[in-house]
């Protein structure tokens, strides 16, 4: 976990993302992997109705 091979990198550039597109997409995942952890750490209660998933027809 945590890990972007090189390969990842290259496909991003080659579909037209700059480097400052991959700073920013890598700090997006960060935060959100942290704001998970810390809300499980935190036991925190979700302040939204649970939607259950549903099979396309």
């Amino acid at each position: 976990m945590g890990e972007v091979t090189t390969d990842e990198l290259r496909e991003m550039r080659n579909a037209g993302y700059s480097e400052s597109d991959l700073v920013e997409v890598i700090t997006h995942v960060g935060m959100n992997i942290l704001t998970n952890l810390l809300g499980k750490a935190g036991r925190i209660d979700i302040d939204f109705p649970k939607v259950e998933l549903k099979f396309a027809a």
